[in-house]
């Protein structure tokens, strides 16, 4: 073996294990698609709609793709393909969850494969430990009573990959003061929130 040979082999297996960007998003209905948010809704209220995705630049200031991207919203079952133009997606048809602060989704750059499986009860507990102790929770327990948990695998071997939560996302003074979504990915072997 040449050491050329051995090098290229070494540049293939590294971009071949390098995961897809991710950006966050939030689904925006078509004008007049729907009529009022449910602000007191305790469980999901579903609307099926056209709209588009406002693509987020990254925590680490990285701009929107541009080009062909999944949206994915594992807590509804939603994977859109799309093509992301000047930081925005069109989606023909997606399922809206109408309640307050369930509006974010994953756009992952690229038109990788996606699976939606259920999140194992060790990603389940690790994931609760990360949000908790997010400072908007303030590491109260209660916080996270009725917590929904979607997950992502973009690999296909059945391991999540990245992952959505709703429920409280701000506490204090001894109670729920929103509702919303945290994001994580699997880095190594422990999950982190996206920023």
């Amino acid at each position: 073996m040449t050491r050329a040979w051995l090098l290229s082999l070494l540049v293939a297996t590294t971009a071949a294990a390098a995961p897809p960007r991710a950006w966050l998003g939030t689904f925006q209905p078509a004008p007049g698609a729907i009529g009022e948010r449910c602000a007191d809704c305790a469980k999901r209220k579903i609307a099926p709609v056209a709209g588009s995705v406002r693509v987020l630049t990254s925590g680490d200031g990285v701009a929107p793709p541009e080009g062909p991207v999944v949206v994915v919203s594992p807590l509804l079952g939603v994977v859109a393909r799309g093509k992301a133009v000047h930081g925005q997606v069109t989606v023909p048809w997606f399922d809206y969850d109408l309640r307050d602060g369930d509006d974010g989704v994953l756009v992952l750059e690229g038109d990788v494969p996606v699976g939606l499986p259920p999140a194992t009860p060790a990603d389940a507990r690790a994931i609760e430990q990360v949000i908790l102790h997010d400072d908007t929770l303030s590491g109260v327990r209660r916080a996270l009573v009725g917590l929904e948990l979607g997950v992502v695998d973009i690999d296909g071997d059945g391991v999540a990959d990245f992952a959505v939560t709703y429920g409280c996302n701000a506490w204090w003074d001894g109670q729920c003061q929103s509702r919303g979504q945290f994001f994580l990915v699997h880095r190594g072997a422990r999950w982190v929130e996206i920023e």
